[in-house]
């Protein structure tokens, strides 16, 4: 929230804690106003991360897991194939 801190300060020439008051008011409010799956990407925005940012994030998760999945179902059906060999 820093950046959102900062950003008010620099525009509109509030003091420190005053920016910050206003920055947790705003955030407060816009929650209010959103459903309560955004507000994740609110917070992340607050604190200077992008939706593009947290989204490769997930992704880079996403792969991880699935070549997880993968590696373990092959592993599975190369074991089943072999038992039904023997």
């Amino acid at each position: 929230m820093n950046a959102l801190i900062q950003s008010l300060q620099e525009k509109i020439g509030l003091t420190a804690e005053q920016a910050k008051d206003a920055a947790n008011h705003m955030m407060e409010y816009i929650k209010e106003k959103v459903p309560a799956s955004m507000h994740e990407h609110l917070d992340a925005a607050a604190l200077g991360e992008t939706i593009k940012t947290k989204g490769a994030e997930f992704l880079a998760q996403a792969q991880a897991k699935g070549s997880d999945f993968l590696h373990t179902a092959q592993e599975k059906v190369s074991s089943f194939l072999h038992t039904k060999e023997s």
